[in-house]
C-alpha cells in the first residue's frame, strides 16, 4: 500500500495511483439546511477518506490584529491593506498606494523573515510524516499587486506607469521567493499559489500582456520551487484557457479548481490532458445546488473519466466552495461517489475504472 505522499505524486506525475486522491471539504456553519441526521451522514463519509494531504498554515500575518464592532470586524494586514468581513467573508476596503506611486520609496515590505512566521506550520512538521504536504504563497502575485493599488489602478498600471508597476511587482516576487525558499527548505511536497486572472468568459486581460507583464514573474516562482523539488500548484478561478499552455510551459503542475460553467472540461481533457493534473470539477454553482443525487454521481464519474485516465492526472474535488443553498443530499451524494474510487486501482496503463452501478 502506498503511503498517502507516494499516492499523490504518482497521481500528479501521471505514474498509477493505487486509488484516486481527493480534497473534500464543506463549511456545516455556512450551509443553510440544518438536519442534524444528515450533517452526521456527511461528517461520517468525510472520515472514510484516506487522511493523505496535510494542508499547512498560510504564514501571512497582521498589522493590526482582528476587532469586531456593530457586526463588522476590520484589520490591517502586514502589507496594509484593510479588511473588513460582515459574516459573508473577508474583503478589501482600503489600499496603501492607491493614490499613486509617490509613497513607494517609503512604502515598508513585510519581512519574509519575520521571527515566528513559520510557527504554526512547524508545530506540525514534528516527527515523520508520511502525508502529501502542502504549503501556500498565497495572494501570490497579482492578487497581492491590487491589494497594494486598488484594483482598477493594477489593470491600468502596466500601461500607464509600467517603470513603477514592475518595481513594484519585482519586489513581490522577491518577497514570495523568499517564503518559498523557507518551505523548501522544511522538505514540503508541494507549494499552492493563488491569483485569479479568469471570469466566467475568459482572461480579464489580453492573453499577450499577461505574457508580458507577469509570464517571466510567475516562471521564476515555479522555477524555484521545481528546483527545490517540490510540485507547483495553483488556485486559478474562471476561463483560463487561453493561458494554460503558457502555465504548463512554465512548470505548472496542479490546476485547481477546474471551474466547467467557464470551461470546457471535454476539451481540457482532450488538449491538456496527460500534462497537467486537475484539481476539482464538480460544479458548485448549478449541479450541487440543482442537480439531484444521481446527477452529481455521474458528474463524478465523467470528471474521473475525463481527467484520471492518463494513468493518473485527476484529485477529486469540487469547482469552488460548496455554496451554502447546497442541499445535503447533494453534499452527501458527491461523498458518496468520490468513495467509490477510494480503493480503486488502475487497471490499464491509461485508465482508472469507473466503478459499475
Amino acid at each position: 500500500m502506498l503511503s498517502g505522499c507516494d499516492n499523490y505524486r504518482r497521481a500528479i506525475e501521471f505514474k498509477g495511483p493505487e486509488y484516486l486522491p481527493c480534497t473534500l471539504g464543506v463549511n456545516f456553519d455556512w450551509l443553510h439546511e440544518k438536519n442534524s441526521a444528515k450533517r452526521a451522514r456527511i461528517q461520517e463519509l468525510a472520515a472514510q477518506f484516506p487522511n493523505d494531504l496535510l494542508g499547512l498554515p498560510d504564514t501571512l500575518r497582521n498589522a493590526v490584529e482582528p476587532a469586531s464592532l456593530n457586526g463588522v470586524t476590520r484589520w490591517t494586514d502586514e502589507w496594509q491593506t484593510g479588511w473588513e468581513d460582515d459574516g459573508h467573508g473577508g474583503k478589501t476596503e482600503s489600499y496603501p498606494l492607491l493614490q499613486g506611486y509617490e509613497g513607494l520609496s517609503d512604502y515598508v515590505f513585510p519581512d519574509p523573515h519575520l521571527s515566528g512566521r513559520f510557527d504554526r506550520a512547524d508545530a506540525q512538521l514534528q516527527g515523520p510524516e508520511s502525508r502529501y504536504l502542502l504549503s501556500s504563497v498565497w495572494f501570490t502575485l497579482f492578487e497581492r499587486l491590487w491589494m497594494v493599488r486598488g484594483f482598477e489602478n493594477m489593470l491600468m498600471d502596466p500601461y500607464a506607469s509600467e517603470n513603477e508597476f514592475c518595481r513594484l511587482r519585482d519586489r513581490i516576487v522577491e518577497y514570495q521567493l523568499a517564503i518559498i525558499d523557507q518551505w523548501v527548505k522544511r522538505r514540503v511536497h508541494a507549494v499552492f499559489f493563488s491569483d485569479d486572472w479568469g471570469c466566467q468568459r475568459g482572461l480579464i486581460m489580453n492573453p499577450d500582456d499577461w505574457r508580458r507583464f507577469y509570464k517571466p514573474s510567475y516562471q521564476r516562482l515555479f522555477d524555484r520551487v521545481r528546483s527545490g523539488g517540490a510540485h507547483v500548484w495553483m488556485h486559478l478561478c474562471g476561463n483560463i484557457t487561453s493561458i494554460l499552455p503558457d502555465l504548463i510551459d512554465i512548470g505548472l503542475n496542479v490546476l485547481n479548481p477546474v471551474q466547467p460553467q467557464a470551461m470546457d472540461v471535454r476539451q481540457l481533457s482532450r488538449e491538456f490532458g496527460g500534462k497537467v493534473c486537475f484539481n476539482g470539477g464538480v460544479d458548485v454553482q448549478g449541479t450541487l445546488i440543482h442537480g439531484t443525487p444521481d446527477t452529481i454521481k455521474k458528474e463524478v464519474h465523467d470528471l474521473v473519466e475525463l481527467f484520471g485516465r492518463f494513468n493518473g492526472g485527476y484529485i477529486g474535488g469540487t469547482s469552488h466552495s460548496i455554496m451554502p443553498e447546497t442541499p445535503l443530499d447533494n453534499v452527501i451524494a458527491l461523498y458518496e461517489a468520490f468513495l467509490e474510487f477510494r480503493n480503486v486501482r488502475p487497471t490499464t496503463p491509461l485508465a482508472l475504472e469507473t466503478p459499475r452501478r
